[in-house]
């Protein structure tokens, strides 16, 4: 088995043993969302409610994307060319992919030090890689949306709005209530989020101070203390929201890109009970004993 393939495979299979709960003990808790199936075809239903995100909502199209880079980026090269489908690897940069980013030179110079785990041009070994994943670390923002954004829970009070994702057991808290970010921000994994509505459906957040150390997603994408997040929800109907985020970082990049970009998200009944998928570094460090680390004395092969 491909070395490459390892730290994929412990990230999906330790998710499994991260949490017995997987299995539903009756038909109220650890619940699994539809497939993309289930929505396909489907309009938007319902009336939207005025300024409100409150529920449960799946981002089907992206629960199982982003093992190749930001969704709107993925560091593949086009379909059809030769030694691609995911899997090409060893690459230094992303010189041929289908939608590269405008790196700046420094940008460029710290891409090459990230060297990813997942699919795609520049993917290692995965005794090689450094992604903060594979050691069990927090993900931080945005890459826990860029990678695995499975089901989140949205409320609201008068002063914030608070965002739980169950992946990795994550949440974010995004002030509604005037302040502006902080100017010399203690930098945090992630950040400082900051909302506010622009219309009646439309809810812009600005998110700033990320760890420079954390990626913007699987692929490696690196970003410094420059760097600015803004998340646009936009709630089409009452059960569909769409999701856009934007990258702004002048340091690592020439200009601002999609990494997300008017991605589905829908709504789940307000009783839907969401499995626990924690990341364990026990657990994890008995996965790599009992199984990663027995392939990855084995040759490496494709």
């Amino acid at each position: 088995m491909s070395k490459r393939l390892v730290i994929a495979m412990a990230v999906v299979m330790a998710a499994g043993m991260f949490s017995p709960l997987l299995r539903a003990q009756d038909n109220k808790w650890n619940l699994i969302p539809p497939g993309q199936a289930a929505y396909k075809g489907k309009k938007p239903t319902g009336v939207a409610p005025r300024r409100d995100l409150t529920g449960i909502w799946d981002a089907i199209q992206n629960r199982l994307g982003g093992f190749s880079g930001a969704m709107e980026h993925q560091a593949l090269y086009p379909p059809g060319t030769p030694g691609g489908n995911g899997t090409e690897g060893g690459r230094l940069d992303e010189t041929g992919i289908a939608n590269p980013l405008p790196y700046t030179p420094a940008g460029l110079a710290a891409l090459k030090k990230n060297l990813p785990s997942g699919p795609g041009v520049r993917q290692v070994d995965s005794l090689l890689t450094n992604d903060p994943a594979g050691l069990c670390d927090p993900l931080g923002f945005p890459y826990m949306y860029t990678w695995e954004l499975r089901t989140i829970d949205i409320t609201q009070t008068p002063k914030h709005v608070v965002i739980l994702s169950f992946f990795y057991g994550n949440y974010r808290v995004i002030w509604t209530d005037g302040r502006q970010p902080p100017a010399d921000a203690d930098p945090r994994y992630n950040g400082y989020s900051v909302g506010k509505w622009v219309d009646d459906y439309t809810f812009v957040v600005t998110t700033t101070g990320m760890l420079p150390k954390t990626w913007l997603d699987h692929a490696g994408r690196p970003h410094s203390d420059k760097l600015v997040v803004e998340e646009t929800y936009h709630r089409v109907s009452r059960d569909t929201l769409e999701l856009t985020v934007k990258i702004t970082d002048p340091v690592m990049y020439t200009e601002p890109w999609l990494a997300l970009n008017k991605a589905d998200m829908h709504l789940l009944p307000d009783d839907f009970d969401v499995p626990e998928l924690l990341c364990s570094p026990s657990e994890f460090a008995d996965y790599n004993k009992e199984v990663a680390n027995p392939v990855l004395r084995q040759p490496s092969q494709k």
